[in-house]
């Protein structure tokens, strides 16, 4: 029995009255207006069907400049994306979708012939081997069956995230790194339906004029490669953007089961697969990137943003939102060069391709400049020895249209000193923390060093919100002209009652006496010192940008 991913329903959905449910690859194309969002079981699962979708979704419309792309963005009002081209399509490369084809298996190596393993291995919450789970005990002789849908689901999850570590050899090469998807925060731009999110994240594709950039003429996506991969692992670099966004980290194979109605899967061959070769900063169009600062003033590679375990995204504002127009780094560098104080870190950076784009939309009349869009970004984090998954991560905030045309440096200042002030009062809370405890414990281990504190946990999470309403209030007075420091201000207010509400709480919340009440008021005294520091700092940074400045050249 076969089961087909653009005809069968498999991938999750949420309609625009609420209610979900499941369809499949072509009625996710052909109705995307109908729906409000794709939502996989896991952040991880969401990210990977949206770039696999999006793959699709090139092939089958290729933008190949402004006027096709706007083409597609009008078709929402006209009844939905063109049927023609997605039923030529769909008739060229239909076979290449089936989930259990004999000879070309939809994203699988049918050449594999080890012993077919659990499906746990598939399943990111399952334990199985070294991915221990805190819930779920299934044993090594156990092997879940899993349903078509949810095998698919699963499969295309696993090529961008599995764990890295030893897996199932073909022949002789156990080792692997993680999938892709766990080197970056998978950014993605969310439209009022399907089919805007579509759109927003589009690139102009033209493989043959190299658009977009280091796309080759040779790109496709995995399911349109001449022959399926070879069983034994390698390493190449992406022909294109297609490809990346398909990228077969694993070799992987299903094995099924049949029962009077239905086939189920029963068991999953999972080996090495492809390794990328490249510089990612070049490739990969959903993330963001930064040079983070070192010693002596100096810049290192170009890293990607990812999401931390309680520090949220938001603190990437600056490399999620702003332009990566090298204009405004000059305008850090000569700063550096002269004397007196220095504005707040302004690093090198490059936004997700998607922004740049969604800034010149509005010279075209296509997207209003109060809009306001969601940028969610997905992520997993890894154990320490890689072989588990330690968290998986969804977060969102807000993205202005102004303020992703903000063409002053001032900007990106202003952002700067409001996620410094933030950082430089949890460290401040941290410290009081950790120094109490180290007046009466010995020197911490490292294990205990990278342990959470309480305030931290208290803290991090209460900043998003208002970070938020700054970064909305901050594109309304740009769209408007109207004062940008006054946004910050506001912000600055709430993060210092919140790190005062926190230090406040610590100091009164635990029973002391004597020398721990003595000691724990030092400790107090010694950050409401450095508190009204760093208000200083911040308000002198943003009295240094309160009027235009000279931009460099």
């Amino acid at each position: 029995m076969g089961f087909n991913l653009l005809t069968e329903p498999w991938l999750p959905v949420v309609r625009l009255d609420g209610g979900r449910q499941e369809i499949g690859l072509a009625q996710a194309l052909s109705d995307a207006a109908s729906y409000r969002r794709l939502v996989g079981a896991t952040p991880t699962m969401t990210a990977a069907l949206h770039r696999l979708l999006l793959a699709l979704a090139h092939r089958v419309y290729r933008p190949l400049d402004a006027a096709r792309w706007a083409e597609l963005w009008q078709a929402q009002a006209g009844g939905g994306l063109p049927q023609a081209e997605l039923a030529k399509y769909q008739d060229e490369h239909a076979s290449r979708f089936e989930l259990f084809h004999p000879h070309t298996p939809f994203f699988q190596c049918p050449a594999l012939d080890n012993e077919p393993g659990s499906t746990a291995k598939l399943v990111a919450h399952r334990a199985t081997g070294s991915n221990r789970t805190l819930f779920d005990h299934t044993t090594a002789v156990q092997r879940p069956l899993l349903q078509p849908a949810e095998a698919a689901r699963w499969l295309v999850t696993t090529q961008a995230y599995d764990t890295s570590g030893t897996k199932q050899p073909y022949r002789t090469e156990r080792s692997a790194e993680g999938g892709l998807g766990n080197r970056f925060g998978c950014v993605l731009v969310e439209g009022a339906t399907l089919h805007e999110t579509l759109l927003l994240n589009m690139q102009l594709y033209h493989p043959e004029a190299e658009l977009p950039p280091r796309t080759t003429a040779q790109d496709r996506p995995v399911w349109e490669a001449a022959e399926p991969p070879d069983p034994e692992p390698d390493a190449r670099p992406p022909l294109g953007w297609t490809d990346l966004l398909t990228w077969p980290s694993r070799r992987i194979l299903l094995s099924t089961t049949n029962t009077a109605d239905t086939t189920l899967v029963d068991g999953v061959v999972l080996t090495p697969g492809t390794r990328m070769e490249g510089n990612l900063v070049d490739l990969e169009a959903m993330a963001a990137f930064r040079r983070p600062w070192l010693k002596g003033n100096k810049q290192g590679d170009f890293k990607p943003v990812t999401l931390d375990e309680l520090r949220g995204v938001w603190r990437h504002s600056q490399e999620l939102l702003l332009s990566s127009d090298p204009r405004w780094w000059n305008t850090w560098r000569g700063r550096l060069r002269a004397k007196g104080p220095l504005p707040a870190q302004e690093p090198q950076r490059q936004r997700p391709a998607a922004l740049d784009h969604i800034a010149e939309l509005v010279e075209d009349g296509l997207i209003a400049e109060d809009t306001v869009y969601t940028l969610r970004v997905f992520g997993q984090q890894l154990g320490d020895q890689g072989g588990d998954t330690y968290a998986w991560y969804e977060e969102a905030i807000p993205a202005p249209v102004a303020l992703l045309r903000a063409e002053s440096a001032r900007v990106g200042y202003l952002i700067g000193y409001a996620v410094s002030l933030a950082n430089d009062l949890g460290e401040q809370l941290k410290l009081m923390e950790r120094q109490y405890s180290a007046d009466f414990h010995r020197q911490l281990t490292k294990e205990q060093e990278k342990k959470l504190t309480d305030l931290e946990i208290w803290y991090w999470p209460r900043l998003a919100a208002p970070f938020a309403a700054f970064l909305r209030e901050l594109g309304e007075a740009i769209r408007h002209g109207t004062c940008e420091t006054e946004p910050a201000e506001r912000w600055g207010t709430t993060v210092l009652e919140l790190a005062d509400k926190a230090a406040w709480q610590w100091l009164e919340g635990a029973p002391r006496r004597n020398r721990s009440l003595l000691t724990a008021s030092a400790h107090f005294d010694d950050f409401q010192r450095a508190r009204h520091q760093l208000h200083r700092i911040f308000r002198g940074g943003l009295a240094r940008y309160s009027t235009p400045i000279e931009e460099d050249a």
